[in-house]
């Protein structure tokens, strides 16, 4: 941990009230970066703030369904307005649910390429402006393990929009590269956060094993990476996607 690493920027993290986006908030608020958290959710944005702000964080918290462009578009524009710049995007709000092919709806389909893959659209375009009269900025998309060899658990459509996040990762990174703009991904596998509520102990179990490391991913594992990825100590990597599932899968 250096308390320096993002003094001066400031980043806007999407899904950030709690999970892998609340930790990269509170970690890198605490070297030094302006944050802008937004979640769908009231009563943990409020909770978030609370933490962000006992901390002595610089932040600003605003309610926001990343699968509509307005909201996207508003809370950048208030973040700009109150911090001046725009450096780092994480597009981290996601949706996942576990149904066969059979039962997935036409509403799961909708919402799920609504908050995964047009949320980062959104957010992406709306930033877009910002890094480019800077000449500097880092974008960071979450994908998964399932964007890259398919899901034979959830949905299908989850990874159909995860897989998508790794093209869009490779378009911006072509795109906003001669600007200064790296955009990288991330593909975690087996994370425990709230999204994973529907694997029971024993499958937690079964998948650790699984696992070369023999255990499962934490936020903090998820943090120190997107941090690195963040920081101008990664700016020569643009356009990659880096696999972080303790040896799951490789390639």
């Amino acid at each position: 941990m250096r308390e320096d690493r993002f003094t001066g920027k400031t980043a806007f993290i999407t899904g950030s009230a709690q999970g892998i986006g609340f930790k990269v908030a509170q970690d890198m608020a605490k070297e030094g970066a302006k944050v802008v958290i937004s979640d769908v959710d009231d009563g943990t944005l409020k909770e978030a703030g609370e933490l962000l702000a006992k901390a002595g964080a610089e932040y600003l918290a605003l309610k926001c369904d990343v699968s509509n462009r307005k909201q996207v578009e508003d809370v950048v524009k208030a973040g700009y307005e109150k911090f001046g710049r725009i450096d780092i995007l994480v597009n981290n709000a996601g949706i996942l649910k576990n149904f066969p092919i059979e039962e997935t709806t036409d509403e799961l389909i909708d919402a799920t390429i609504g908050i995964n893959v047009k949320g980062a659209l959104y957010a992406i375009r709306a930033v877009t402006p910002i890094m480019k009269k800077q000449n500097y900025g880092r974008i960071i998309n979450i994908s998964s393990i399932c964007g890259k060899m398919g899901d034979h658990s959830t949905t299908y459509v989850y990874g159909a929009s995860k897989g998508a996040l790794l093209s869009v990762t490779r378009s911006v990174a072509y795109q906003l590269g001669p600007f200064g703009v790296t955009c990288n991904s991330i593909a975690p596998h087996a994370v425990m956060t709230k999204l994973m509520a529907y694997w029971d102990e024993g499958r937690k179990k079964d998948a650790a094993e699984k696992i070369p490391v023999r255990r499962l991913g934490t936020v903090e594992d998820m943090s120190n990476l997107l941090m690195f990825l963040a920081s101008d100590e990664a700016g020569f990597i643009n356009g990659e996607n880096v696999n972080i599932n303790g040896g799951y899968y490789m390639d």
